[in-house]
């Protein structure tokens, strides 16, 4: 699929400058772009001319306009009515160039559970039973170009969110499409925030908002946790 990125300038949006760059989202449906699913974090890779955004959720698309006023009926990037497990969709610039009008896109992963539903709720062929996951929002891309993905979403684990258990980081490759969960974190937080050491043995997470009383069994506060491997080797 192919798609094409639109100028906002006081000629696309009928805006001033200091308009455009206050009322963005405003702007961009003034030029016509394209509503999105709640977009969050954005990526680029290092090793390929690639970039990804996660579209983390989106219970009105196809129910209701906007905020705005635009219209949300399903689209290309964003093909689920009441979209209650995101999807993270994937842009490859023309010519390699991302300075480029034009792009070529398709969708990395859509989230969804095949344990509980058989249509597009199911998610994309890489969801399975092992890695079951919704509300992708937080995202980075190693140097090896492996798609770190972390989660904001329900953890109730019952109806649609059966056996999703609680928001987690999970990796995937980005020529095969395989995900897998690397760990989850306490109940009610949101996985956000990565980063590692300058030789890469130590991976540092971030843990905002548990529910619980994490971490020390008392007032439940965000944190920042370090990762290593017991051989002190590379993490990721």
């Amino acid at each position: 699929m192919t798609g094409e990125w639109l100028p906002l300038t006081p000629d696309t949006t009928g805006m001033d400058a200091a308009e455009i760059l206050i009322f963005t989202r405003m702007a961009a449906s003034a030029a016509g772009g394209t509503t999105m699913d709640r977009p969050e974090w954005v990526a680029t890779s290092p090793v390929a001319v690639e970039a990804y955004c996660c579209l983390t959720n989106n219970k009105n698309r196809g129910v209701k306009p906007n905020a705005g006023g635009d219209d949300t009926a399903a689209n290309g990037p964003n093909p689920r009515e009441a979209n209650k497990y995101g999807q993270i969709v994937r842009w490859r610039p023309v010519d390699e160039d991302h300075a480029a009008d034009g792009f070529d896109w398709d969708l990395y992963v859509m989230a969804g559970n095949p344990t509980v539903h058989s249509d597009t709720r199911a998610g994309s062929a890489n969801v399975n039973e092992g890695n079951l996951f919704n509300s992708p929002d937080g995202m980075a891309i190693d140097s090896t170009g492996l798609v770190w993905i972390q989660t904001d979403g329900k953890d109730n684990n019952e109806g649609d969110f059966e056996g999703n258990g609680n928001n987690q980081m999970l990796v995937g490759d980005p020529v095969t499409g395989e995900i897998v969960r690397f760990m989850t974190g306490p109940n009610g937080c949101e996985v956000t925030g990565l980063a590692w050491s300058t030789d890469r043995r130590t991976m540092f997470v971030g843990i905002q908002h548990p529910g619980s009383n994490w971490p020390d069994g008392g007032t439940p506060r965000s944190s920042v946790i370090a990762i290593k491997r017991d051989d002190n080797g590379l993490v990721g």
